[in-house]
């Protein structure tokens, strides 16, 4: 048997900005909303809680899809195989850093002491480098880059899957995927730019080395080197243990590959020649920058010639390789009752190759890592050398994430238990999950910095994810209540048709970083105890006085904020003390939550029935403990506050069914 799909698909989605247009946007901090008391901070302008993501885009997409499978029998075989060959158009335009970012500091003080001053701290903007790079003389006014592009992809893949009957009891299954992802590139090839390592015995060489090219005159002409590698085995088997259909064991292990996805390499877009990302800071880069109205800030006027600023990067490694993850299962069932079934199940998945991000041009890494002459900025006493002179942060896109996940599953699922009209289904999880960096961008708001806290040592952050919850219990079940179920007339209207069902769930808390911003240029530091330390708080903590809604989860008056600073008068560069607490060291609380309805029908005749339904969701009206990730800084801050919230929701609701 042959089946051949071919499909198109094109989408169009636009998210501009407002009538406003195009004005700066004030922000605390430059990779996180700041909070005082639970309540985020916010100014004037585009996404006040999330700093540089204001970005408008949109645009049509083209999608291709040929599929051709082919499926056999032979014997006990069922051998199936084909390909796929995908081609994508994405005509998008992205507007990053098209409304300036105006960041007042790194730390409560130095950003509230800015905002009176009428100050910042950090000043970032997209114009267009009028075909120029650092240090280059460009023209003024300055204007907008093109923040639109056309970008093509081509992928492929093969496969092929051997499903074999080895004995009436056992099957197996084997097959082997080959997947290809191909290079995204523009259109006008001369819009596509990246960083490119230059020449040296070591990565710090090779990045005070490195250059901007077009992609075509890159040395590997082209924007990073496919990988054409990506075989993806699989096996699986089932067995029907005692062969009456009761008892199976079931299990598998495969690869499975992910493509680097859009905004990972889609910011190459940033890069000069064609566009550039004005990044400064005070007073490393200017001695003063002002707030401004004016978007173009430092840049501003009408007239005359102007220096191009040091810009920042999107690197994407010209040697990336593709995710993958190792992923395996095992579970044995057991109908223990007629259409009631009991499993116990072990999981898990390993991801290598992870796609990352990481500002590999910190401040301080050139004196660090190169012993380059240090700059003192006398305002802020420490050194701003960096690796590369030409360009502020190098953001670049790699694959040194990893993870890994193991867990064991209990579950009990029944279909009309014991005829009584009930079904029901319980599941508890005991799972551990650990990685070095829980998102690529590591955009949650238990984040301080931009991915790693050493760029150079990816291992140094491997503990807890973000989302690591360890107990985990839902269950579920709708009754159908067996009341006046063969009853006709008035007595069934009143009495029959009933529905009862709920959700429950309960789980232990995920876990969080303490951070301390003391001594931080850019980068915040894990704590470094100087005392005892507790990493889990009581589920009823102490309220703090005079603050409704706040209480004192972990008490830190024992600690001492700004105990460390780097070789470059700072904390942005290692190495780091070895008594640092791990990344998601600290565990915050448990939750729970219950859900209820209650449904009734009424009947009109055999075709028609009208239900009325009651839900109740948080029905016990209970408010869960959180932590505010934006608020475990310890310089600003000597406990880890937490908030209570949950409110019973109420929906009522009709519904004709015929």
């Amino acid at each position: 048997m042959s089946q051949t799909k071919i499909a198109y698909n094109r989408l169009r989605t636009v998210q501009p900005l407002s009538s406003k247009g195009t004005v700066p946007t004030l922000y605390l901090f430059s990779n996180f909303a700041g909070s005082i008391d639970g309540f985020r901070i916010a100014f004037p302008g585009y996404l006040p809680f999330s700093p540089g993501n204001a970005i408008p885009f949109g645009g049509p997409q083209h999608l291709g899809n040929l599929n051709q499978d082919i499926s056999y029998t032979i014997g006990a075989h069922q051998l199936r195989f084909g390909g796929q060959f995908v081609y994508i158009q994405d005509n998008r335009t992205f507007g990053a850093f098209q409304t300036a970012a105006e960041v007042l500091g790194s730390n409560f003080t130095n950003a509230f002491n800015n905002f009176v001053d009428g100050q910042l701290r950090q000043f970032q903007v997209a114009i267009d480098p009028q075909g120029k790079y650092p240090g280059d003389t460009i023209t003024l006014p300055v204007g907008p880059p093109q923040f639109s592009r056309s970008n093509r992809y081509k992928d492929f893949a093969l496969y092929f899957n051997d499903t074999w009957r080895v004995v009436p009891r056992v099957a197996l299954n084997l097959g082997i995927r080959y997947e290809y992802y191909g290079v995204q590139h523009n259109k006008n090839p001369q819009l596509d730019s990246n960083f490119y390592f230059g020449s040296g015995s070591d990565i710090f060489q090779r990045i005070r080395n490195g250059r901007v090219f077009p992609a075509p005159s890159s040395p590997i002409g082209k924007l990073w080197k496919p990988e054409k590698t990506n075989f993806a085995p699989r096996i699986g088997f089932a067995w029907d243990i005692f062969g009456d259909g009761k008892t199976s064991l079931r299990g598998g292990y495969g690869i499975g590959y992910e493509r680097n996805f859009g905004n990972v390499t889609f910011n190459v877009i940033q890069n000069p020649p064609n566009y550039a990302v004005i990044s400064v800071l005070a007073p490393t880069d200017f001695p003063v920058i002002p707030i401004s109205v004016s978007n173009y800030g430092i840049l501003a006027g009408s007239s005359g010639t102007r220096v191009l600023p040091i810009t920042s990067l999107r690197h994407v490694r010209e040697d990336i390789k593709t995710a993958y993850a190792h992923l395996y299962s095992v579970s044995l069932e057991r109908e223990i009752l007629p259409r009631t079934l009991l499993s116990v199940e072990f999981t898990s998945s390993a991801g290598r190759r992870l796609y990352d991000i990481a500002n590999t041009n910190r401040n301080g890494t050139g004196l660090r890592y190169l012993g380059s002459p240090a700059n003192r900025p006398p305002a802020i006493g420490g050194t701003t050398t960096r690796l590369n002179g030409q360009y502020s942060n190098i953001n670049t896109r790699g694959s040194n994430g990893r993870s890994n996940y193991n867990a064991i599953v209990l579950s009990l699922d029944s279909n009309n238990f014991f005829n009584l009209g009930l079904d029901f289904g319980a599941r508890y999880t005991y799972g551990v999950t650990k990685d070095n960096l829980s998102s690529t961008f590591s955009e949650s708001g238990n984040n301080f910095n931009l991915g790693y806290l050493d760029p150079f040592n990816p291992s140094l952050d491997y503990g807890n994810s973000d989302f690591d919850i360890r107990h985990r219990f839902i269950g579920n079940f709708t009754w159908n209540l067996p009341i006046a179920r063969n009853a006709k007339g008035l007595t069934r209207q009143v009495l029959g048709g009933w529905t009862l069902a709920g959700i429950v769930e309960v789980r232990s808390g995920t876990p969080f970083t303490v951070y301390d911003c003391g001594n931080a240029l850019t980068t915040c530091i894990r704590l470094i105890p100087t005392g005892s330390l507790k990493f889990k708080g009581s589920g009823n903590p102490p309220s703090v006085p005079g603050t409704p809604n706040r209480f004192n989860y972990i008490d830190l008056s024992n600690q001492s904020p700004s105990t460390f600073t780097d070789v470059s008068g700072f904390t942005e560069v290692g190495p780091f003390p070895s008594n640092m607490t791990k990344r998601n060291a600290f565990r915050g609380p448990g939750f729970w939550n219950v859900d209820l309805a209650l449904y009734k029908e009424f009947f009109f005749g055999e075709k028609y029935r009208l239900q009325l339904r009651g839900e109740f969701y948080n029905a016990f009206n209970h408010a869960n403990l959180f932590i505010s990730g934006g608020e475990t800084d310890i310089s600003s801050i000597n406990y880890v506050p937490a908030f209570r919230e949950g409110r019973r929701n109420i929906q009522l609701a009709a519904k004709f069914i015929f």
